[in-house]
């Protein structure tokens, strides 16, 4: 549960950040800042992400112990892919896709895009080796530079550019640290395989692609607004999608952490025939937090809004979070609950069609809806993510991937139609505070009474017995595998 617990702090951090930069930044620049760091992260998935995903998936404590070429296929792999991140930032820059474009926006791009994904990486080693204690100074190293460095250069520079540096600048402790830690002496540079890349590479692209297709859509967005209205709503509009789709991150990342790992670790001990059982589980377990997570967002995004964000982000924040948490939620049903599902049985090509036809959602909507821009993109942004949602389940139905838990899939249901019942009455005008309080207690008490009534995903048990795993800890299990490769 630690390393669930790490991942969570980690995304809330991220979400801390998101609300003290767009505080400490003029509307404008906040909207520009918004569209090159939505830039960097899609730079940072199609050059470095194959390497990332594979350290998820094939780096295991076993294979740490009796293969040290992966390792070092793996660290050769992903200082190779800086070259890779560059050339796509040049062609970013040379297009004038991006809005603000210059020779120091594009070296801040690279920057931030190359800290970004450094820091991924190396969490992802100590979430592939159970390492929480590191994990957990990474972590909170970043954020105090973070916070201690970047906000302030974002408050007295007022520039976005500035601040993407700032941003690069304030990870960097963290990288060293992970790469003196983390270091595997016997990993020699000289043992990386071309076999190995060539295996991790079939592995991650169509993840990839995926995750690409889904990242290109907030870039896209972002750039229609920025040349179609202005970055003042640019920034409103990313903002209010940006903490939807991060609420929802920090309560499927809490799941993913910890069923991820030990359901790959699990899968070599105890066959497929389990692991099916384990995976119908995990889905229930996943929406069981999930679905109240998204409405409950819903329900207090107004007065949220009010406490929490600067005057100019208020009513677009308002207006348009229930369509941002929906997108969110088909966004993160999709790759926290369904995409690993096709990862543990191999068939990662599966979801890149869906990927793609997410993109092309979004644009034949940006192209064709007669409407004003920030709401065009909005549409279009849910839009997209609801196809790609729609047809990934639809692969897994048609695949029989799953044993759907239909049973707990309806008492799920059913809570949730009580949570919103409970709350929606409750509105003190003109007190934004009791109002939020009220509807996260009562909802909440809601929710957790109905889901021990309804037992869903045998929680009665589980909290009654506790999450300790049934012999040894999640590394020990992890060990008794053989190598996935």
């Amino acid at each position: 549960m630690w390393s669930g617990a790490l991942f969570a702090l980690n995304a809330l951090l991220n979400l801390g950040l998101a609300l003290a930069l767009a505080w400490a930044l003029p509307a404008s620049a906040y909207g520009a800042f918004t569209v090159y760091f939505a830039a960097a992260l899609l730079l940072g998935n199609l050059a470095y992400d194959w390497v990332r995903l594979s350290a998820m998936r094939f780096y295991t404590p076993v294979v740490r112990l009796k293969e040290p070429s992966l390792r070092a296929t793996l660290d050769i792999a992903f200082f190779a892919s800086t070259g890779l991140a560059f050339v796509l930032g040049t062609i970013f820059s040379i297009c004038g896709f991006l809005p603000e474009s210059s020779p120091e926006s594009l070296g801040a791009l690279v920057v931030l895009t190359a800290a970004n994904a450094a820091f991924e990486y190396w969490t992802a080693l100590c979430r592939a080796r159970f390492d929480a204690r590191r994990y957990a100074v990474m972590v909170v190293a970043r954020s105090i530079f973070t916070f201690g460095f970047a906000v302030p250069v974002a408050l007295i520079s007022q520039s976005f550019v500035a601040t993407c540096c700032a941003l690069a600048a304030a990870i960097l402790p963290s990288i060293v640290y992970g790469m003196m830690r983390l270091k595997d002496v016997r990993a020699r540079p000289i043992l990386a395989s071309l076999s190995f890349a060539k295996r991790f590479a079939r592995y991650a692209a169509p993840m990839v692609i995926a995750e690409g297709c889904y990242l290109l859509i907030a870039v896209l967005n972002r750039t229609f607004l920025a040349r179609g209205a202005s970055l003042a709503e640019t920034g409103a509009y990313a903002i209010t999608f940006d903490l939807a789709f991060r609420a929802l991150a920090v309560t499927a990342s809490v799941g993913d952490a910890v069923l991820f790992p030990r359901l790959v670790a699990n899968l070599h001990r105890q066959g497929m025939a389990r692991t099916r059982e384990d995976i119908a589980r995990n889905i229930a377990v996943m929406l069981l937090v999930l679905a109240p997570a998204a409405l409950g967002f819903a329900l207090v995004a107004e007065p949220l809004a009010q406490l929490l964000l600067a005057e100019h982000f208020r009513d677009v924040f308002a207006r348009y979070a229930p369509v941002a948490v929906a997108a969110g939620f088909a966004y993160t049903a999709q790759a926290f609950v369904l995409r690993p599902v096709f990862q543990v049985e191999l068939r990662t090509g599966d979801i890149s069609l869906a990927a793609i036809m997410a993109v092309a959602t979004d644009l034949a909507v940006l192209l064709l809806l007669p409407t004003d821009e920030l709401l065009a993109a909005a549409l279009a942004h849910l839009c997209g993510m609801g196809v790609g949602l729609a047809l990934v389940l639809r692969r897994a139905i048609v695949s029989r991937l799953i044993d759907w838990p239909l049973r707990d899939l309806g008492k799920i249901a059913a809570a949730c139609v009580l949570l919103v019942a409970s709350i929606v009455p409750l509105r003190f005008a003109g007190h934004e505070l009791l109002t939020l309080v009220a509807r996260a207690v009562v909802g909440f008490l809601v929710y957790a009474s109905a889901i021990w009534f309804f037992d869903v995903a045998g929680v009665r048990d589980f909290l009654r017995e506790g999450a300790a795993p049934e012999s040894g800890n999640a590394k020990e299990r992890a060990a008794s595998g053989a190598s996935p490769i």
